[in-house]
């Protein structure tokens, strides 16, 4: 039997990413997918088993990295596929990111807790929050630039400005907050917003670095991606892969792919439902896509979360 191994080398939402190539491949060689992860306790992906690399995957392999579009067609001459990347030509993973999300089901008593803890709010103007840090590094001060390093984190202030936006168009706003860490790392912002998080606790003690989270990742994704507008972290695919793979179309809301000051903070709107990593870091870097938003009123916030695909 091929296999397709995608081990645990990067954050989820990366790997989930990874699986458009793995099917990919597996539809045109045969190869059969095998995950080795710790969220799978969480996650079940139709079309993927269970199996760690070992020795024996080590044999008549092929390793897929960075620019792996020339060793396309070799792929079948190998027994075993090292899968290390969620990029790859667009024109032959356009149609395989959706159908490929759509194999990702989240465990049963997790859909509830979103739902017991989003439901309330469907009477009320609900905006996802996704604040990335950790390996993201933060560079204080008053000016943010996205392309000043290669994973920015956003300062606070940003998402002070545009939470404040929304707010003051939609009064009894409420904010649904993944981030990094605990949503007691903000005290700013739970002082100024109505602000809640997913009451489901990450069971992994060994993340990597810059994915440790008070919160269940993959429940804190899913839940994410109930929300029908969504403030993003640039760069994270945490933000693409819950606002542009899972569920509905999402308006999702970044800083703009200009150096900013703060007290002049702006932000821009991307829509990419289906598309992949490669455009939305096009987008975040260079604006390529985006929409300047200069009044949030021009913004369609709606009430409550979309449920009904969970």
């Amino acid at each position: 039997m091929k296999k397709i191994f995608i081990t645990d080398y990067v954050g989820l939402s990366t790997r989930l990413e990874a699986l458009a190539i793995a099917f990919l491949i597996s539809e045109r060689f045969g190869h059969q997918i095998c995950l080795d992860w710790q969220e799978l306790d969480a996650l079940q992906i139709s079309g993927t088993r269970r199996g760690s690399r070992g020795l024996m995957g080590r044999l008549n392999s092929i390793k897929l990295k960075g620019d792996w579009a020339p060793d396309f067609d070799r792929i079948e001459n190998f027994r075993h596929v090292n899968l290390r990347t969620h990029l790859g030509p667009e024109h032959l993973l356009a149609k395989m990111y959706l159908p490929s999300a759509h194999r990702v089901k989240l465990r049963s008593d997790l859909v509830e807790v979103i739902k017991a803890t989003l439901g309330p709010y469907a009477h009320r103007p609900l905006v996802g929050v996704h604040i990335r840090r950790g390996d993201f590094p933060l560079v204080r001060g008053d000016v943010f630039d996205v392309n000043a390093t290669e994973w920015p984190a956003v300062p606070e202030w940003w998402y002070e400005h545009v939470m404040g936006q929304i707010q003051r168009h939609w009064p009894t706003v409420a904010f649904f907050v993944s981030c990094s860490g605990s949503l007691n790392d903000f005290p700013l912002l739970q002082a100024k917003f109505d602000l809640f998080d997913l009451p489901a606790a990450s069971p992994y003690a060994n993340m990597y670095q810059g994915h440790v989270a008070a919160r269940h990742p993959a429940a804190d994704l899913f839940a994410l991606a109930c929300c029908q507008t969504l403030i993003g972290s640039p760069c994270s695919t945490f933000s693409h892969y819950a606002a542009n793979m899972l569920g509905h179309a999402t308006q999702l809301l970044l800083p703009p792919a200009h150096p900013i000051h703060q007290g002049q903070a702006s932000f821009s709107r991307a829509q990419l439902y289906g598309r992949g990593a490669g455009l939305w870091y096009a987008a975040c870097r260079t604006g390529q896509g985006t929409q300047s938003v200069s009044e949030a009123s021009t913004l369609q916030i709606s009430n409550g979360a979309h449920l009904d695909w969970l």
